[in-house]
């Protein structure tokens, strides 16, 4: 049974990137981070409070972090606006009007204004993960994690789901990020994290991981990945 080694803190608006070999427990970590996975044992401290504690109001605490994932999981029978819409107001009790107001800004931000009417049958790969990027967004998080949300895309769309997330960066938005984009990790990210086996092997401002990596598992992933 693997034993698990993780302790870290994140910071507000900082950005983090999670790297790592395939199975080395980066999507498990993330997901364990708002209890889509629970752990074992341990602490998760969001905003003072342990939200492993059973007494605590889970529900409250995930409204305030947002989550993007591989796949886009975006309601099939719905169009863009309903989409972006359903849950800020059965959650949250926004005025069904505001909440497409707040949509239509989001959208335009992400340079899908015009596909607010679209299904996401009619949608490209990269408008899907940006439109699951607004849903996110919608909710007003505090904190946005992000499971390798290029790795469906075909290589063209990439570049334009990443750069909807350096400006969510650039804005100063708490991002904890999954990911194999290595060029993303040591640009855009605050700080980087190399994790194998369930443990922190380095944890570290991403250029100084990139330029000086000690470990002799991160130096033998960067030789296969750079």
């Amino acid at each position: 049974m693997r034993s698990w080694d993780i302790s870290t803190v994140f910071h507000r608006n900082e950005v983090v990137s999670i790297i790592g070999p395939s199975g080395g427990g980066k999507s498990t970590f993330l997901r364990c981070l708002n209890l889509l996975e629970t752990p074992t044992s341990g602490q998760i401290i969001f905003n003072g409070v342990d939200i492993c504690d059973k007494k605590g109001d889970l529900d409250r605490h995930r409204q305030k972090i947002g989550m993007v994932f591989q796949q886009f999981n975006l309601f099939n029978n719905m169009n863009v606006m309903n989409n972006l819409t359903v849950a800020p107001v059965k959650i949250k009790g926004m005025d069904k009007a505001e909440a497409e107001a707040k949509a239509i800004e989001l959208l335009e931000r992400v340079g899908l204004a015009d596909r607010s009417g679209a299904f996401p049958s009619q949608l490209s790969g990269g408008q899907k993960q940006r439109i699951a990027i607004v849903r996110a967004l919608m909710m007003e998080p505090e904190v946005m994690l992000f499971d390798e949300p290029t790795s469906a895309l075909d290589p063209e769309m990439i570049g334009e789901v990443l750069d909807v997330m350096k400006r969510l960066a650039e804005a100063g938005m708490t991002m904890i990020v999954v990911t194999h984009e290595m060029r993303f990790a040591r640009e855009v990210s605050d700080r980087t994290i190399f994790l194998d086996g369930g443990c922190i092997e380095e944890d570290k401002p991403s250029r100084e991981l990139f330029a000086n990596p000690e470990s002799p598992r991160l130096i033998s992933f960067l030789d296969k990945v750079l």
